[in-house]
């Protein structure tokens, strides 16, 4: 079972990357019961189903589309999370067909397959490709501000989810890199894939470092708490990892807890590896990350030859500073790729979330705007 205190802890950083009014995290954890079950009032999954629900109702898809990505979370375990996972992309299906210009890719792969939302692709114009991949929580939805908004930035935009994750029915492996190197495969028809850029978050920037290294039309990435190999080294030691993390691994990996540490011990990139990245390579980090060790940061930072390394504090990566880490990681995606209008937007955008987040600051503090 899911343990509520981690469920709370890791909350905010999730739901700051859906877009969650604080006020509503706040409300939501505030109801939370530790002896409720998943099916009734109290409960986790009960409390966000039950605003998305009522968004839904008043036809705000889009917030539907948050609080179902709050259920879900951290992955699916049984039929209430299954069922918010469902109401979150039927939300978000209705929210784009509204915005407009947002296509869904369902892909079969091995047996199984995964789905895309791409803004962008145009056999007759070919754009550069920026490839979103993200961690072992987060849905492809959570990027619906980027996807509306691709149509100003010079670039296609698709967003997927790591194996196991979300609708991603593949497992999780060393392998997965074999996913990427298909999507962006098929997206040559209708893209500028020789062009292709890739934002990974987390576990998702692990799998952007390991596929860079195997297809030379990345032309660069971009990640924020990318593992690198001092986290699997302490995973496979079987020590200080939250236990949420492990069970979600679990999940995705498809591997028994007893097992994960094993399989874990070769995930690792060596020094010689990320040696051999000769594109460039903007990373935000966290000395305070509990999942991605700052060791790992300091591993790029010797290894890596075109390296761009922030650290949250001085990017303003922090939760309650989602927006602007996104839009960071984005510019520095459209950069790369050569886009320059797009960087020049999107550094507009970065301008205003900074300006609002000041107003809002002095306004708390009493100071007249």
């Amino acid at each position: 079972m899911i343990p509520l205190a981690e469920l709370r802890r890791f909350a905010l950083p999730h739901a700051h990357a859906q877009g969650v009014p604080p006020d509503v995290l706040h409300r939501v954890l505030h109801q939370l019961s530790d002896d409720a079950k998943d099916e009734g009032p109290g409960a986790w999954t009960h409390a966000w189903s039950s605003l998305a629900v009522a968004a839904e109702a008043r036809g705000r898809n889009l917030d539907a589309v948050r609080y179902y990505a709050m259920a879900r979370f951290p992955y699916v375990d049984g039929p209430e999370r299954r069922a918010a996972q469902d109401g979150c992309v039927a939300a978000f299906d209705r929210w784009r067909k509204r915005a407009g210009g947002i296509t869904r890719l369902d892909l079969p792969f091995d047996d199984t397959g995964f789905a895309c939302w791409a803004a962008g692709l145009s056999q007759h114009r070919r754009l550069p490709l920026i490839l979103v991949v993200g961690g072992i929580t987060g849905t492809k939805e959570q990027w619906a501000p980027v996807l509306a908004e691709a149509d100003r930035l010079g670039a296609a935009v698709v967003v997927t989810e790591l194996p196991g994750v979300g609708e991603n029915t593949l497992p999780y492996g060393t392998d997965s890199t074999r996913m990427l190197m298909y999507l962006v495969g098929l997206l040559g028809r209708a893209a500028d894939t020789t062009r292709t850029c890739v934002v990974g978050l987390s576990f998702g920037g692990h799998l952007a470092l390991r596929y860079a290294l195997a297809d030379d039309r990345v032309r660069g990435l971009a990640t924020v708490g990318a593992p690198v190999r001092d986290f699997f080294v302490r995973a496979a030691q079987g020590t200080g990892l939250p236990q949420l993390v492990n069970l979600t691994l679990s999940h995705v990996t498809r591997t028994p807890l007893d097992r994960l540490p094993a399989a874990l011990a070769d995930w690792g990139l060596a020094e010689d590896e990320l040696a051999r990245l000769r594109i460039p390579v903007a990373c935000a980090v966290s000395r305070d990350d509990e999942i991605a060790p700052y060791s790992d940061a300091e591993l790029l930072q010797r290894s890596v030859p075109h390296l761009r390394l922030v650290e949250n504090d001085v990017l303003g990566g922090a939760p309650e500073r989602a927006a602007e880490t996104r839009l960071w990681l984005l510019a520095q995606a459209l950069r790369m790729a050569g886009t320059a209008g797009g960087v020049r937007r999107a550094a507009s955008a970065r301008a205003r979330v900074l300006r609002a987040r000041h107003r809002l600051a002095r306004t708390s503090a009493g100071a007249p705007v």
